[in-house]
């Protein structure tokens, strides 16, 4: 169960998210009007997720994301949004959203794109120390997510396990609208036991290729790119 802070000018959308959420076992710690209010409760509650609107008075969506990253670099911030609203979104993004829902939304997409988000920063697999810092998470957590427009990174840790193979799925499914989309698969100095995790790794980036999406293999132990290559995936 993640605590969680609602953000939207709409009586209706906060009280919509508030029931697909509470529904789906969070709690939702606070609610926010704009920008401004949505600081001001982030501060006072730490929420572990922030649902935020683009457009509100006050402060609208992009410029809350900015001023919490700014101080809060471990916000996790899944964006609302409408169909007309995608440079918005993107900017969202580049300033440190993690993802984004379209209005108008269903209860299953709003859940798997928050519990997908919370699984990122290992949320779903271990408690978060209260004061972890993002260098703390990228060394805790099976996986790391970062984007940039349409070139995303994600780095492998050494305790990713079969397991974290759907929740990964979940996360990058968000960006396969973007074109051209780049994504660099970061062993790093993990070492591979099981190639069985590679194959489902495999079966991951086969779904991306079929999204138009470009791949990159990076590791350290050469016998993770030497078998990727194998299976004609790059």
């Amino acid at each position: 169960m993640a605590k969680i802070l609602i953000v939207d000018d709409s009586k209706l959308i906060r009280r919509n998210l508030r029931i697909i959420l509470t529904r789906a076992g969070h709690e939702i710690i606070a609610e926010a009007e704009n920008g401004l209010q949505a600081f001001q409760e982030y501060e006072k509650n730490q929420p572990d997720l922030i649902t935020m609107d683009i457009s509100m008075p006050l402060m609208d969506g992009v410029a809350a994301v900015k001023k919490i990253v700014s101080q809060y670099p471990d916000a996790i911030i899944i964006m609302i949004s409408a169909m007309d609203q995608k440079n918005m979104v993107m900017a969202a993004i580049q300033s440190g959203a993690r993802n984004y829902i379209i209005k108008p939304f269903s209860p299953d997409k709003v859940v798997s794109v928050v519990n997908a988000a919370l699984a990122s920063v290992g949320k779903a697999v271990a408690a978060s120390p209260q004061h972890s810092t993002l260098e703390d998470k990228q060394v805790l957590y099976p996986f790391y997510i970062e984007a940039h427009d349409a070139n995303v990174r994600v780095t492998i840790k050494q305790s990713f396990a079969s397991g974290h193979v759907k929740p990964l799925l979940d996360a990058l499914q968000s960006f396969f609208n973007q074109k051209p989309l780049q994504v660099t698969f970061d062993f790093a100095s993990v070492q591979i036991y099981e190639y069985s995790l590679i194959d489902r790794l495999i079966e991951l980036m086969q779904t991306i290729k079929d999204n138009e999406g470009k791949l990159r293999v990076l590791a350290e132990d050469k016998k993770i790119t030497r078998y990727v290559k194998s299976k004609g995936i790059i």
